[in-house]
């Protein structure tokens, strides 16, 4: 069995447990024994932890120590540039212990993508690498040729084990948060200003719908909701878990208008199709198919917006096509085995097994 070990800089977050308990799985399965070192697991943790794991102050010097006493083949970098430690790992991992190292992230910062001194520092860990393991397809630009070679795609995802929401569940779920609107435009995450929902309150004021409401779900740290108001307006707060999916699944649409992230996947599996504007680069906007599972808007356009939006709700017809269509999706593109599949490609390749 080649034993492997991710580097997670910083803490393991709620939702990176059940991944890699999967990948733990499934690399199992492949010949690969995967644990995980990091500072920490997010306080509050709803899942077990069914791989090995090691929690740690990280350093180069304690990396070191746990590459040679727990005989780890290859060392996957999963460690972002604000870490100090992160080329001094380079240097006792691959210069002094030899052993093999695969890089695993988007190619560079997306939120900073011209920074010299940033795509300097990301070309020098590709080449020190043995593989390179990227979120997604369209993210080898951002890769020098010579490396294409070494380059496997483990699209970005998250193990979504929900079951469904139960036939008449609907008005139920709907019931239980006081949405007395028929059909309702949902957002959920952390709501920050990169995210302009802004744009989506606008768009919905434009709307101007009686029969139409907005959910905003997840923690507003940023005060983004406090000008955000109206009768059709339901502001839940923080949510988490089943209860979250039930919501989700009792909607019509999801609207992110910026900083498309793993939200898309949520709602992909609940079926809801997505509307997004144009502007942000990210690993998971590969998930959405214009016009085939949601729509794409240009940036700031409130009035195109507002326009996507009412079309999926008034078109029953097409809204349930999206649905069949970004299930679909969830399914193929962005499940489990998909990216466990670039995993075990990059790893044979690391190695040459």
């Amino acid at each position: 069995m080649t034993r492997v070990l991710v580097l997670h800089g910083g803490e393991v977050p709620h939702y990176r447990v059940p991944v890699y308990n999967y990948l733990s799985r499934c690399l199992s399965e492949s010949g690969f024994s995967l644990a995980v070192a990091s500072d920490g697991i997010q306080a509050n943790n709803p899942t077990p932890v069914q791989f090995d794991y090691f929690e740690m102050p990280l350093s180069a010097a304690s990396v070191g120590r746990l590459l040679r006493r727990e005989r780890i083949d290859v060392l996957i970098m999963f460690v972002n540039m604000r870490h100090r430690y992160l080329f001094p790992v380079y240097a006792v991992a691959k210069g002094l212990l030899r052993r093999r190292m695969v890089w695993w992230g988007q190619g560079r910062d997306l939120a900073d993508p011209h920074n010299r001194l940033k795509n300097a520092a990301y070309s020098a860990e590709h080449a020190l690498c043995d593989a390179i393991i990227l979120y997604a397809e369209h993210l080898k630009k951002y890769i020098a040729p010579c490396f294409h070679r070494k380059v496997f795609v483990a699209n970005n995802t998250l193990a979504v084990d929900y079951p469904g929401l139960p036939a008449g569940g609907r008005e139920r779920v709907l019931g239980r948060y006081g949405v007395r609107t028929a059909k309702n435009v949902i957002c959920v995450g952390r709501l920050q200003r990169r995210k302009r929902i802004d744009h989506l309150a606008a768009a919905m004021r434009l709307m101007n719908r009686a029969d139409v409401g907005l959910i905003l779900v997840g923690p507003d740290t940023e005060g983004v909701l406090d000008g955000i108001t109206g009768e059709n307006v339901y502001k839940l707060g923080a949510m988490y878990g089943e209860e979250r999916f039930d919501l989700m699944s009792a909607a019509d649409v999801y609207c992110l208008p910026g900083a498309v992230g793993l939200s898309i996947v949520d709602a992909f599996h609940c079926g809801l199709p997505f509307v997004t504007e144009e502007g942000d680069e990210s690993a998971e906007i590969a998930y959405l198919k214009d016009g085939v599972n949601g729509f794409v808007v240009p940036r700031a356009d409130t009035t195109a917006l507002a326009n996507a939006l009412t079309r999926l709700l008034d078109d029953d017809e097409l809204r349930a096509r999206f649905s069949r269509a970004a299930r679909e999706e969830a399914r193929v593109n962005a499940s489990m085995n998909r990216m466990c599949e670039g995993f075990v490609q990059a790893l044979r390749y690391a190695t040459r097994s």
